[in-house]
């Protein structure tokens, strides 16, 4: 049975908002129905398990007394969800004042009220001007000054239009600039990942005003660095000069926009790490570490499995054990629900390959039942590895390394969705670790036949995993 609607909704509160919600609930200006707020309070009780309570427990707890009635108990839950919607915005509004920013102005306008209106588009102007980091402040600025000069143009003086209007101009240039090189840099990041080669109007003359700027600007020099970093090739060393120029100057950049540069960051390093330039891998270690910080991984309150997976992999490759392990605890709580336990089994898995504790993983792994895409794929892997290891240890596991091998290579058979790149990537893996048991299987034969393995495997390609494979060689 589907879990209602209301329940999903209870489940984001955090558990430092019960008592927020508890107000806002028993307020009568937002809610005048007693039955309302007496399902919030059987409902409270079982925070955030909801589904541990059924529904005839809840209607005799609500209704004492009465016999079962679901289109009754339907609507009590339907009033509360549109409360619970109600609440999350009044939260945001009491969080991110600027929210609130158009509707202040629009009451003293509506009610007649032309010198309070001007005071707080003063006042606004100079809270979002002082905030000048943050590109998302234009927006609302123009707003403002456009409320003050055309708002009042008639009775305006001429000094104080012309201000707004000069204002307003130079709102525009920089906010519009910004903005241009900030979707320059992400189109041309999707061109490298993709492979995509879109056309751009005026691409040129966005970048050339950006550099007569830049050195007036930090934040445009920021984005005019990223983007042009992004648009072609570049030296691990201009990489480096960008990381340094974004840990200097972009301290004062909101939290999406740091977590807009990691990103970019991030894609180009794998890209170049991809490519064998080795270098890179200290410089993900360092800004997933610079990441982890400032909890720049996560966004809206949740991390994705691929970033959580990616992170752990990297920390792993430069055997940063202890720093992954960490990271995983704290960041697991920002997991989705759904995914949390699987991707944190996962990790620990993985770390504990990386130590060459290849029974303990592969125990671990026994525990992990997700029949999932994303997960199976990993799951087969590193199960494929595990006991890859351990018949390196114990040549009694080579009858469960080729049942395993095989699973996984008809796995990959079955998966029309895998890109063509990944699945031959994976199969090659199969192969490759198939051989290598079984020429351990033989005591290794001789160092001309391993050498021989070392050379085939360094010439497939596409292959999955090839620094771990040519590592056991």
């Amino acid at each position: 049975m589907a879990k209602p609607k209301l329940y999903r909704l209870l489940e984001q509160l955090d558990g430092k908002e019960l008592p927020w919600f508890d107000k806002f609930i028993g307020s009568p200006y937002f809610n005048s129905n007693e039955l309302t707020g007496k399902l919030w309070g059987i409902l409270r009780e079982a925070f955030p398990d909801f589904e541990k309570l059924g529904r005839e427990q809840v209607f005799a707890a609500l209704c004492p007394g009465q016999p079962f009635d679901a289109p009754f108990l339907n609507a009590r839950y339907s009033e509360l969800s549109q409360l619970v919607e109600e609440f999350f915005v009044q939260q945001e509004l009491r969080r991110e004042g600027a929210l609130s920013y158009p509707a202040r102005r629009a009451a003293c306008r509506s009610r007649k009220m032309p010198r309070q209106h001007e005071r707080e588009c003063r006042r606004q102007a100079g809270e979002l001007e002082a905030g000048g980091w943050d590109i998302r402040n234009a927006g609302p600025l123009l707003d403002i000054y456009d409320e003050l000069y055309f708002g009042r143009m008639r009775s305006a003086r001429q000094e104080e239009g012309n201000e707004a209007l000069q204002k307003a101009m130079s709102c525009l240039d920089r906010h519009f600039l910004l903005f241009k090189l900030k979707y320059l840099a992400d189109l041309w990041a999707r061109q490298q990942m993709f492979n995509e080669a879109p056309a751009v109007l005026f691409q040129e003359a966005a970048l050339a005003e950006a550099a007569g700027r830049q050195e007036q600007d930090p934040l445009i020099r920021l984005y005019f660095r990223l983007a042009s970093l992004l648009r072609g090739g570049f030296s691990e060393e201009s990489f480096r000069a960008l990381w340094r120029l974004f840990r200097e100057d972009g301290r004062r950049l909101p939290q999406a926009e740091k977590s807009f540069f990691i990103a970019k960051f991030v894609t180009l390093a794998f890209q170049r790490l991809n490519k064998g330039e080795m270098a890179y891998q200290a410089l993900l270690v360092e800004m997933y570490k610079y990441a982890d910080e400032g909890q720049l991984l996560v966004e809206d309150g949740q991390i994705t499995d691929s970033s959580f997976s990616n992170v752990c992999a990297v920390g792993i490759a430069a055997k940063e054990f202890d720093w992954v392990l960490g990271f995983m605890a704290r960041h697991k709580k920002f997991l989705p629900p759904p995914d949390a336990e699987q991707a944190y089994a996962l990790g620990k898995t993985a770390v504990l390959l990386g130590q060459e504790d290849y029974k303990g993983a592969h125990l671990l792994l026994q525990g992990i039942r997700d029949r999932r895409p994303n997960f199976q794929l990993r799951l087969h892997s590193l199960s494929v590895r595990c006991l890859l290891g351990m018949c390196l240890e114990d040549t009694t596991c080579y009858s469960a390394l080729c049942h395993g091998a095989e699973a996984f290579s008809r796995y990959i058979r079955r998966q029309p969705g895998l890109a063509a790149g990944r699945r031959k990537g994976y199969l090659n893996f199969v192969k490759a670790a198939k051989k290598i048991a079984a020429l351990r299987l033989h005591g290794w034969a001789s160092a001309r036949a391993r050498n021989g393995l070392r050379q085939w495997v360094g010439s497939l390609d596409p292959l999955m995993l090839r620094p771990w494979l040519e590592q056991l060689l």
